[in-house]
């Protein structure tokens, strides 16, 4: 009963127009918290945030014209070498911890330093991304190489290499979001808040790029079932989830972590901030691998990686990892909704966050965060709920999207030994990392 309703026409037309609702609704949201400008600001604003929608709009009726729009004479899918997609999986996962690390590096020296924008453009946190920004291009543009010498329509060819043709359009969407990023700035100038919608697509695609990973070395992995037997093949999942955990803390709480929240962002904001990484990355592990506890052990990994970070650039008195202490019991919360129940678990696994983050926030979130919304309690219940219930089901429907992709793939899975060299490969670059850092002199 429940596919024939999701495949009955006036439901999927209602629910597109819902999503369509609920996209303007955040993006309203989003653009007055985060500041409208005024005076000669204004026009220069709304006219930057036109040209990036109708980009936007540009790629997604790209993306679904290669690789959603039906096919008259599709050709037959063709799976890459199991080799091939572990050295991409691992090579993207690379190049997006590079790029979320030289973020936080770049937050670390702006706050330190005071550093305008534009003075920036050389300092060592810039070329650590570029290093990751770089190496994706790179493979998108090897994709596209792939993609050239096969047979059929441009369409065609896409529709029979999907991931190849995934990482072309996350290669040129990148492109595009950093060249993006400093001509709005020199039209605009700097921005009012940390949140911006120019920056809220650059951080986007940095979540990309580390989804892309994930689902390619799933397509290397067996098909799975619900249970608690982990692997080492697990583990780059893993780390990218903790990333993920890692720049969705940076971006939402910068401006509460450093002890200004913004006047116009209301205080229930903040706890539903915290709990929407849980709902949605929490939901999104546990679809992508079937492995319960993988909320938990996501999270605990980002908070290790935070309080890491935080140790290695020495910035104990000006970064907290207090976000991702908050976040643990909605976590757990998580994964305890899927062991109980996974049929419709996302909902399950919003409510528990929801209602997980309002006994914190009741109890313990003022000795983290001194402005929490104690008197707003109803206010902030209800919008726990619809923004958990929100995040969890994109996270569900990301997650189902990885895990079947497993199963359309051929029989040649990963081997044993791979995961012990993506477990070295990623030791090296932490140590290259280390050194990079910890040799770098101050912009002063």
């Amino acid at each position: 009963m429940a596919t024939q309703t999701l495949k009955n026409p006036q439901w999927e037309r209602l629910r597109t127009a819902l999503l369509i609702v609920a996209t303007g609704i955040f993006f309203i949201a989003f653009s007055i918290w985060s500041g409208v400008p005024r005076g000669d600001k204004a026009l220069p604003f709304w006219i930057g945030i036109a040209v990036l929608v109708a980009v936007l709009a540009g790629f997604g009726f790209v993306t679904w014209h290669l690789l959603y729009r039906p096919l008259d004479k599709p050709l037959r899918v063709q799976t890459l070498p199991v080799t091939t997609r572990q050295s991409l999986a691992l090579l993207l996962g690379i190049s997006g911890l590079s790029i979320i690390v030289g973020l936080f590096w770049d937050e670390v020296w702006h706050r330190q330093f005071g550093v305008p924008f534009g003075d920036d453009f050389f300092w060592r946190p810039h070329l650590l991304m570029y290093f990751g920004f770089a190496s994706v291009t790179a493979l998108a543009f090897i994709g596209l190489y792939i993609i050239s010498r096969g047979k059929g329509t441009f369409q065609q060819r896409f529709r029979a290499n999907p991931l190849i043709g995934l990482l072309i359009l996350l290669g040129g969407f990148l492109m595009y979001v950093l060249a993006a990023d400093p001509i709005w700035h020199s039209i605009y100038g700097i921005d009012l808040t940390a949140w911006g919608i120019p920056h809220l697509v650059l951080v986007s695609s940095f979540v990309l790029i580390l989804l892309m990973a994930v689902s390619i070395h799933m397509t290397a992995q067996p098909p799975r079932e619900w249970n608690f037997r982990w692997s080492a093949a697990d583990a780059l999942p893993v780390l990218m989830f903790a990333t993920i955990f890692l720049i969705w803390n940076q971006f939402w709480l910068t401006e509460f972590d450093s002890g200004r929240p913004i006047l116009s962002r209301p205080l229930w904001l903040l706890p539903v901030l915290i709990a929407t990484g849980p709902a949605f990355i929490g939901t999104l592990a546990n679809h992508s691998l079937r492995r319960f506890g993988a909320a938990t052990i996501s999270g605990v990994l980002a908070l290790a990686l935070r309080s890491g970070l935080i140790a290695l650039f020495g910035v104990q008195e000006m970064m907290f990892a207090d976000a991702w202490i908050l976040a643990l019991p909605a976590c757990i919360a998580v994964d305890f909704a899927f062991i109980v129940r996974r049929k419709l678990s996302w909902i399950v696994a919003g409510i528990a966050a929801a209602v997980t983050m309002a006994v914190v926030t009741i109890t313990i979130m003022r000795q983290f965060y001194p402005f929490t919304p104690q008197r707003d309690v109803p206010l902030t219940v209800l919008m726990l709920l619809i923004g958990c219930l929100a995040t969890a089901w994109i996270g569900a429907r990301v997650g189902s999207a990885i895990a079947n992709g497993s199963r359309e793939s051929e029989a040649e899975i990963s081997s044993t030994r791979w995961p012990l060299f993506s477990l070295g490969a990623v030791i090296v670059v932490t140590l290259f990392v280390v050194f990079f850092v910890t040799t770098a002199a101050p912009p002063v």
